[in-house]
């Protein structure tokens, strides 16, 4: 379409029916505005930090080296998390009001670089329950790690506290997606109409693709001018609207 239609042409067309892409876009801005606040479940998250390390840090000085090994083995400490271990006591705690997969999808380990701290990070749909299995993964990992393990010491540097604000669904984010979809919509939905519609409202189009001369115009006459004929002639005189005076070859 693009290929036949200029973009003098598309301007024009899109501009003629403005209303079309101003209708559409606003009706996406709301349609993302209602999914978003009475559709969509907003989802919560909680996060409790621990710092885990291989010596008791209050008897021992610890060397550069055991702090890389330490952070080398978060990713241990990720795996025990996620592990059955651990993700089965907790279910125990909860009564077991959800699967291991259930639970497992709703936690992520957060780690930062070049550090020893790392989070425990639960999103649900409750953000009291967020708060509560994030707790409850950080204390039975603290219970349960010495026994996998050589580790002596693990805090609990900050417990997970209920966060009321959601962090889905954006509704900043999906009303400029609506917007942007429907903007479009309108757009394509513009051009077909312009381009399903027959009608002839510029000589141009007889003249130019059907090669028929403008031999020239009948013009329209006015009350005034139909009254002055009237007078002259005794006669009464029909008006018609202006005219295309158009011959073939």
């Amino acid at each position: 379409m693009m290929n036949t239609i200029g973009m003098i042409d598309l301007f024009k067309m899109l501009k003629k029916r403005w209303w079309v892409i101003v209708l559409l876009s606003l009706i996406g801005v709301a349609l993302t505005t209602a999914l978003t606040n009475y559709v969509i479940t907003p989802r919560y998250s909680s996060t409790t930090q621990l710092l885990v390390s291989r010596q008791d840090m209050n008897t021992q000085s610890i060397e550069l080296g055991e702090i890389e090994t330490n952070i080398q083995m978060i990713n241990t400490y990720r795996d025990i998390i996620e592990d059955p271990v651990v993700i089965d006591k907790v279910l125990n705690e909860l009564g077991n009001t959800m699967s291991e997969v259930e639970l497992q999808r709703k936690v992520d380990v957060i780690t930062q670089d070049d550090s020893q701290i790392f989070g425990i990070k639960v999103t649900d749909t409750d953000p009291n329950r967020a708060a509560e299995m994030a707790n409850l993964m950080a204390a039975t990992f603290q219970e349960n790690i010495d026994g996998i393990i050589n580790v002596e010491n693990v805090a609990i540097l900050s417990k997970a506290k209920v966060n009321p604000v959601p962090i889905s669904p954006n509704l900043s984010i999906n009303q400029v997606v609506g917007l942007l979809v429907g903007f479009l919509l309108g757009m394509i939905l513009s051009i077909i109409l312009e381009t399903m519609d027959k009608k002839v409202r510029d000589e141009k189009v007889i003249t130019e693709k059907l090669g028929w001369i403008h031999l020239g115009n009948i013009s329209e006459m006015s009350k005034s001018e139909t009254a002055v004929e009237e007078k002259k002639s005794g006669f009464t005189v029909s008006t018609n609207h202006t005219k295309k005076v158009l011959g073939g070859d």
